[in-house]
């Protein structure tokens, strides 16, 4: 009995494994199945997608909320010549970023937290900065509910256009 105790003691100090539920490992599946062939797996970029990882993803949308609205409505419906913070060219690459009207919510939430996190922002839950974006993530607010950034504001998105 002794060796069992030890085991389950031993367990009861390691921390859980993460969870299907857990938005960050939901952000990097829907990231490896959706964003991946183009931003490839590290998010380094593949050709004219822009790479997201090593603070790429920070410098273009200080705001999460700017980068979900990108994300969800892509190249085609941005009503602006511009995005982000750096004011880049719609289209300016040559690339298109899709639109993701088929992923929920939660799932461009999370997506959002995975890239940020490629680009070395720090996403856990106890970060104050992060607790719209894991509300989104786990459904308990739509992005429309959290508002746009400001760059999506001046730029003309508008609520309906996240799917609110």
């Amino acid at each position: 009995a002794l060796p069992l105790w030890g085991y389950v003691y031993v367990r009861t100090l390691e921390p859980p494994p993460a969870g299907e539920d857990d938005p960050l490992v939901i952000g990097a599946n829907t990231f490896s199945g959706n964003c991946a062939s183009c931003h490839g797996g590290t998010g380094a970029g593949i050709g004219n997608a822009p790479a997201l990882a090593d603070g790429a993803v920070l410098a273009t949308f200080g705001d999460w909320r700017d980068q979900a609205a990108w994300v969800r409505i892509g190249t085609e419906a941005w009503p602006a010549d511009t995005y982000g913070d750096s004011q880049k060219p719609v289209g300016g690459s040559g690339g298109v970023m899709p639109a993701w009207p088929t992923l929920s919510d939660a799932e461009i939430a999370a997506v959002v937290m995975h890239e940020r996190e490629l680009s070395g922002a720090d996403m856990s839950e106890e970060n104050p900065d992060n607790e719209e974006l894991y509300a989104v993530a786990r459904g308990e607010m739509t992005l429309a509910e959290a508002g746009l950034g400001p760059d999506a504001e001046r730029s003309g998105v508008t609520e309906e256009d996240l799917g609110g």
